[in-house]
């Protein structure tokens, strides 16, 4: 089992959902856990779903309406069920005490997720150190880098990451950015109010920087990833 921590505070819920289709896409078994301050997955699976705390989506299984991480794996176990059964867990976390101590040691992955926005980038650096405190990890607990909806602007990644110098924790890998346009914001909106997820209408480039996390993230060869991000655009939930 792979458990993979997002953690941030710009809205990455469309990155989420894409990552854990692709994923489902390769016929793992993939949960994905809302940590989020306003648990909007449970928006996105449909009324008749919201009851079941944990449901299946497009090929997936998304868990919602826990207060922490382990409320989550105590779930699954009056369910019959074990958190070890899936291949991959993705957590999207907001809050610094949603995850316990152990999975925050013990994650494969954990990503630092931002935006360009001046007002989350300013916040970061403050969530980053307040976790360090409040669940007493070691400094040199490693993370990796994204940056979403990236325009055409005049502001260079270094730049944005400079924010964050100073940081309690250890940078690692490449900083990845993820291209935004109409086009992809079109897409996004189209697959919440029709409560689905579509690869296929995303622009070429923005797929094409998907794959690359991807690859990242799972050590995958491109041509895994791609044939991959193939079978989600042609999955049916």
């Amino acid at each position: 089992m792979q458990t993979w921590i997002f953690a941030g505070l710009c809205e990455k819920n469309d990155l989420m959902l894409y990552l854990c289709k692709i994923l489902a896409a390769s016929g793992k078994r993939v949960l994905l856990v809302d940590g989020t301050l306003q648990q909007k997955y449970g928006y996105g699976v449909g009324e008749s779903q919201q009851s079941l705390r944990i449901t299946e989506f497009e090929g997936f299984d998304i868990a919602f309406q826990f207060v922490t991480s382990t409320a989550v794996e105590s779930h699954l176990e009056a369910s019959g069920e074990k958190l070890e059964t899936y291949d991959y867990v993705l957590y999207d976390m907001e809050t610094s005490h949603f995850a316990s101590r152990d999975l925050w040691l013990t994650a494969d992955i954990r990503v630092w997720v931002s935006d360009y926005e001046r007002y989350n980038l300013e916040r970061g650096k403050g969530w980053l150190k307040r976790l360090l405190e409040e669940q007493s990890l070691p400094a040199e607990l490693p993370f990796q880098r994204i940056l979403i909806n990236a325009v055409d602007c005049k502001l260079e990644a270094r730049y944005l990451w400079a924010y964050l110098e100073g940081s309690p924790f250890v940078w690692t890998g490449e900083s990845l950015m993820l291209p935004w346009d109409e086009l992809t914001a079109a897409v996004k909106l189209e697959n919440e109010h029709h409560r689905r997820i579509r690869l296929g209408p995303l622009s070429r480039n923005y797929k094409k920087s998907l794959c690359r996390l991807v690859e990242q993230l799972t050590g995958w060869e491109n041509v895994q990833s791609r044939r991959a991000m193939k079978e989600a655009e042609r999955m049916r939930a």
